[in-house]
């Protein structure tokens, strides 16, 4: 049974509008992959313990990503097929994403202080106890004071209070990946050499890090929120119209 008149429009606008939900939720399940099984990426997660629930965030965005797909899917057909049953479906589910998505919001801006203790604490047990003792943490760590340019966890000094520095012949070392350009005996004494050792600690680079994408992360989760609602307002019209067609029929 045909929708007529400007409703026709909106059933081909619902139809688009899931189209590329459906390629949001393919792009995002994308993403949520190459965050789990990138090199450079996981290397900031693997040095600490408490980081460790970044893997949960990644398969959480797989989840998000296939229920968006699955979403989409439901969309595109409700819209081709005029279904009410599957238009009230993909409603619901677009209602509870939109409300996870808010509530997910909420309790990151609320908790984002305890995610800087946790790198902090992480940071600093690192620097200070596992570094020159596990092999795979020393190595994840050089790998992030090379890439964030950075030494230490609060600054350079804190591999004076650390086991490895301890260990060292000349007091005041610091591991090679803290020069600027790293190469055998650069960081022999280096808390005091200003030239050669890069100077901010890597726990408040990292969050630097998180902050310069902070507001790219906001305008995203801003412009799906807008075509969330805006998908919700379709699949309401577009059902409304066709009950009124059918009971028109029905009637007639």
């Amino acid at each position: 049974m045909a929708v007529e008149g400007c409703m026709r429009c909106l059933k081909y606008l619902m139809f688009i509008f899931n189209f590329l939900f459906w390629l949001l939720g393919c792009a995002i399940l994308g993403v949520a992959i190459w965050l789990r099984v990138d090199q450079r990426t996981t290397q900031y997660v693997d040095t600490g313990e408490n980081l460790s629930s970044y893997y949960i965030g990644t398969y959480v965005l797989m989840a998000v990503g296939g229920i968006m797909m699955l979403v989409g899917f439901l969309g595109c057909c409700g819209a081709i097929y005029e279904s009410q049953c599957m238009l009230c479906t993909f409603f619901i589910f677009l209602l509870l994403i939109f409300a996870a998505e808010i509530g997910g919001g909420i309790w990151a801006f609320l908790h984002q202080d305890d995610l800087t203790e946790f790198i902090k604490s992480d940071f600093e047990d690192i620097v200070k106890s596992k570094y020159g003792v596990d092999q795979h943490a020393s190595k994840s760590w050089d790998g992030v004071q090379e890439s964030l340019m950075c030494c230490g966890a609060a600054d350079k000094s804190d591999w004076a209070q650390s086991s490895w520095g301890n260990q060292q012949k000349n007091w005041g070392s610091v591991p090679q990946s803290c020069c600027e350009t790293p190469a055998i005996g650069c960081g022999s004494g280096g808390i005091v050499l200003i030239q050669q050792i890069h100077q901010k600690g890597c726990t408040d680079k990292l969050i630097e890090f998180f902050h310069k994408n902070l507001m790219i992360i906001g305008c995203v989760g801003i412009a799906i929120g807008v075509i969330q609602l805006l998908g919700m307002t379709f699949a309401l019209c577009l059902c409304c119209s066709i009950r009124r067609n059918r009971n028109k029929h029905y009637h007639a």
